[in-house]
C-alpha cells in the first residue's frame, strides 16, 4: 500500500483530512472563484431590478402596491429554490444543481427583455430567483467542503460577498444603461453573464468529494470520480472507499430531519435569524432609489446610495471574513455587528438627515453591520450540519430568510402609499428586527459534531 493511502475505515474522513492537511490548490482557488462569480452575478440580477424599478413604474404606468409585488416576485422564487434545490442538491450533487440553476437565471435574465407585461415580467422574475436560491446554497456548501478547515469560513465568506460585489457593479451599470430609458439592457447584460458563468461551471466545477463519500452508489464509480478530483487537487488519492455509515448518508428526508429534537432549536433560531437579516437589508435595497425620488432627489443619487449601501456590505464582509480565522468566536462578531446596525438605523430614523453626505455615510454605516452578519451566518449555518444536511439546511435557512425579502418591500409599498416617509418607514420596520437578531445570534451554540 502506497504511503499516500490508508485503509478505508471512513472515507468521508480521510477525504476530510486530505483537504484540511493538503493547503490550497489552483484548482480549489478556481472552484472558489467560479462560486464567488456565481454569486456576483446573483448580486447583479437582484439588484438590477431595482435599478430598473422607476423605469417600468413609468413605462407601465404602474404604482406602488404593484411594484411592491414585482420587487418581490423573483425573491419568492429564491425562497422556493433555496428550500427545494437545497434538498436536491444534498440528495442529487452540487454540480448538477448548480449546472441547472445557472441555466434558468441566464434563460429567464435574457427572456426578461422581451416581457410585455406585469404578468410577464413577475414570472420571468420568479424562475430567475428560483435559479439564484439553488446557487446560494450549493455554492456555499462547495466553497466549504473544498476548503481546508482554517479557511472554511473565509471561503464561504469571500464566496457569499460575490453577492454584494455584484450588487454593486449594478449601480455604475445601471447608471450608464438607463441614462436613455432603455431598462432591458440590464437584463441583456446579466443574461450574457449567465451563459458565460454556465460554460465555467460545466468546465471547472466537480462534484463535491464529500457528496460522493457519503452518497450510496456504486463504489468503483464513485472511487474514480473522487481520485479524479482528488487528482486536479494535488492531493492522495483512496485506495479503497468505504460505505458511508448510516449518519453520513444523503438524506430523503432534509425538512423533517431539520425538525427532529437533535436539530429543532438550531433550525428555528437559524430561520428567524435568516428572516430577520432579509427583512433588513432588502427593505433598504428594494426602496432606497424609489424613496430618494419620492424626497425629492434625482435617480441617480438614489442609484449611488444603494450603490454606496451595497459597498459598506462588502466591507463588512471584508471584515467578517478577516475575523472568521481569528481567535474571536463568530457568532459574537455577528450578534455585535448586528446590534449596532439596529442603533445606526435608530439614529438614521430619528435624526433625519436630509443632506446627501450624512444620508451616505449612515446607509453605508447599516449595510457595514448587516450585510456582513448575514453574510458570515452562511458560514455558521454550514458548520452547524453535517455533511447530509448541509445545503439543506442552509438552503432552509435562506428560503425562510427570503419570507422576510418578500415580505419587507410588499409592506414597504403599502405604507408608502399611505404616505409613509423614508425614516417612518425603516424606524418601524428595521430598528426591531435587527436589535432582536442580534440576540438571537449571541445564544448560538456550537455543535463540534457537525462535520460528520
Amino acid at each position: 500500500m502506497s504511503s499516500n493511502t490508508r485503509p478505508a475505515t471512513d472515507s468521508l474522513a480521510q477525504i476530510r483530512n486530505r483537504i484540511d492537511l493538503g493547503g490550497i490548490s489552483l484548482r480549489q482557488i478556481l472552484i472558489i472563484g467560479v462560486c464567488f462569480l456565481l454569486n456576483v452575478a446573483d448580486g447583479f440580477d437582484v439588484v438590477a431590478i431595482s435599478m430598473a424599478a422607476p423605469h417600468i413604474a413609468d413605462a407601465w404606468g404602474i404604482n406602488a402596491k404593484t411594484l411592491g409585488v414585482v420587487l418581490s416576485s423573483e425573491l419568492a422564487g429564491m425562497m422556493i429554490g433555496s428550500i427545494v434545490l437545497a434538498a436536491l442538491s444534498d440528495r442529487y450533487g452540487r454540480r448538477k444543481i448548480l449546472i441547472a440553476s445557472v441555466s434558468a437565471i441566464a434563460a429567464a435574465m435574457l427572456l426578461t427583455t422581451q416581457a410585455s407585461g406585469i404578468a410577464d415580467l413577475i414570472v420571468l422574475r420568479v424562475i430567475t430567483g428560483l435559479g439564484i436560491g439553488g446557487v446560494l446554497a450549493s455554492a456555499a456548501a462547495l466553497a466549504s467542503e473544498f476548503s481546508s478547515e482554517k479557511y472554511k469560513h473565509m471561503a464561504v465568506i469571500i464566496v457569499t460577498s460575490g453577492f454584494a460585489c455584484g450588487a454593486l457593479t449594478a449601480g455604475p451599470i445601471a447608471a450608464t444603461l438607463l441614462e436613455h430609458s432603455i431598462w432591458q439592457n440590464l437584463f441583456l447584460t446579466g443574461g450574457l453573464l449567465g451563459v458565460v458563468l454556465l460554460v465555467l461551471v460545466i468546465s471547472l466545477i466537480p462534484e463535491s468529494l464529500e457528496f460522493l463519500a457519503s452518497h450510496a452508489s456504486d463504489n468503483t464509480r464513485r472511487l474514480a470520480k473522487i481520485n479524479r478530483t482528488l487528482n486536479k487537487l494535488k492531493l492522495p488519492v483512496l485506495e479503497e472507499l468505504s460505505e458511508p455509515t448510516a449518519n453520513q448518508k444523503a438524506s430523503s428526508g432534509g425538512f423533517f430531519v431539520l425538525l427532529s429534537p437533535e436539530y429543532l432549536l438550531t433550525s428555528l433560531r437559524f430561520w428567524l435569524i435568516f428572516f430577520l437579516g432579509s427583512w433588513v437589508i432588502f427593505l433598504f435595497m428594494k426602496w432606497t432609489p424609489k424613496l430618494f425620488v419620492n424626497m425629492g432627489y434625482e435617480l441617480s443619487t438614489g442609484i449611488y446610495a444603494l450603490t454606496l449601501f451595497t459597498i459598506g456590505g462588502l466591507f463588512g464582509n471584508i471584515l467578517v471574513g478577516i475575523l472568521s480565522s481569528s481567535r474571536f468566536k463568530l457568532s459574537h462578531v455577528i450578534a455585535a455587528l448586528t446590534f449596532l446596525g439596529g442603533v445606526l438605523i435608530l439614529i438614521y430614523s430619528t435624526w433625519k438627515p436630509t443632506g446627501i453626505t450624512e444620508l451616505y455615510c449612515l446607509l453605508f454605516l447599516i449595510s457595514f453591520c448587516a450585510t456582513g452578519p448575514l453574510t458570515g451566518m452562511y458560514a455558521v449555518v454550514l458548520n452547524s450540519y453535517p455533511t447530509k444536511l448541509r445545503a439543506s439546511g442552509l438552503g432552509w435557512g435562506i428560503g425562510i430568510g427570503r419570507t422576510g425579502a418578500i415580505a419587507s418591500p410588499v409592506v414597504a409599498g403599502y405604507l408608502v402609499d399611505a404616505g409613509w416617509d423614508m425614516y417612518d418607514l425603516f424606524f418601524v420596520l428595521g430598528v426591531p428586527a435587527a436589535l432582536i437578531s442580534s440576540l438571537l445570534i449571541r445564544g448560538i451554540k456550537p455543535r463540534p459534531e457537525a462535520a460528520a
